[in-house]
């Protein structure tokens, strides 16, 4: 069975086309169809600033990390 070269040229141009335009679409359903709903999620329920009251109040405890006078003088 003898291949057709042109046939062949075709199909290559054809399918490249086909899988780069189907590789947008389900890149495109994947973005808007997994990360907006978790955006939207994440949006709703964190509060990174810490903007919002909390029952306990908004101080937190202060761990001192051996920052004093003599770790400042140190310098290393």
């Amino acid at each position: 069975m003898e291949s057709n070269p042109s046939l062949l040229k075709t199909l290559l141009t054809f399918s490249e086309r086909f899988g780069q335009m189907l590789s947008r679409i389900l890149l495109t359903v994947l973005y808007y169809g997994l990360l907006g709903p978790v955006a939207l999620i994440y949006q709703r329920c964190a509060d990174p600033l810490h903007l919002r009251k909390r029952p306990s109040g908004n101080w937190t405890a202060w761990d001192d990390h051996g920052t004093g006078l003599k770790a400042a003088r140190r310098q290393d």
